[in-house]
């Protein structure tokens, strides 16, 4: 008789353990799916975001200018037509038409997002990007407006033609100051800190971070992995037409080409 009902107090036992299983799985199951739910609502609102944001598309919105080479100056020129028909021609002599960033050029240039030095016709592709620079061609790039509350630096004058970018960059969380009440105008900008303004500006799209077969995974920084990832998963950036080191200074055609890019991946 002990013998039957220890039997059934262990049977008891394990179809109770099997019923505590049962819930437990369909509860993970339930959960996963709820987590999966709110992510893909997460992602949703990010992307609505995104396109409030007026991105610049290439081949929408942006009437690429008709670039030919200047045989009596070298370089190039780019005729861009405005929108009431007018034509501009911008001359660059140190932009040869068979570079890999003259087509990069041509984006920025009849977006309106980046433009030459004054006066010398030269668009200076291999000098690197200045920060308050950077600012102002992605406020352009996303079609920012100017803030309604002013952010304050020491290094911002009032009137600078960088305050309202520097501003709507920070207010957006884009770009963060260098220092403590200091935004850092007249640093540069690194090729990591670029991407990643421009991930964050594409709603920080999910990825995995491991910078699978990217050369210089091990100079990416923990803050950057992701945006880093996202760049070279995407192809935002490859080896093919200069070479993409996290911590070295971006230049103005690596910023051109990424604008360029960017636009087409999210048009």
């Amino acid at each position: 008789m002990k013998k039957q009902i220890l039997r059934l107090a262990a049977l008891a036992l394990a179809v109770l353990a099997v019923i505590l299983i049962h819930k437990r799985v369909r509860y993970e199951a339930e959960e996963a799916e709820r987590l999966a739910v709110e992510a893909m609502e997460q992602s949703a609102v990010l992307s609505e975001e995104v396109q409030q944001r007026s991105i610049l598309r290439a081949g929408a919105g942006v009437e690429l200018g008709v670039m030919t080479e200047n045989t009596e100056r070298g370089g190039v020129d780019v005729t861009v037509t405005g929108a009431d028909g007018t034509q501009t021609t911008y001359t660059f002599t140190d932009v040869a038409i068979d570079s890999w960033y003259a087509d990069a050029v041509n984006f920025v240039v009849s977006a309106g997002l980046m433009n030459g030095s004054a006066g010398d016709s030269l668009f200076r592709p291999e000098y690197g990007m200045l920060r308050e620079s950077f600012a102002l061609a992605i406020y352009r790039f996303a079609g920012g407006d100017p803030p309604e509350t002013r952010v304050t630096f020491e290094d911002v004058a009032d009137g600078q033609w960088y305050q309202d970018a520097i501003g709507w960059v920070v207010n957006e969380g884009l770009l963060m100051p260098a220092e403590e009440n200091v935004f850092g105008v007249g640093k540069y900008m690194t090729c990591e800190q670029a991407i990643v303004g421009l991930y964050r500006l594409a709603g920080e799209p999910e990825t995995d971070g491991s910078l699978a077969d990217y050369p210089y995974a091990a100079k990416v920084s923990g803050y950057g992995r992701s945006a880093m990832d996202w760049a070279w998963k995407n192809g935002l950036i490859t080896e093919v037409e200069c070479v993409w080191y996290p911590p070295q200074t971006i230049s103005r055609a690596q910023l051109a080409l990424l604008l360029e890019r960017f636009s087409k991946k999210i048009s």
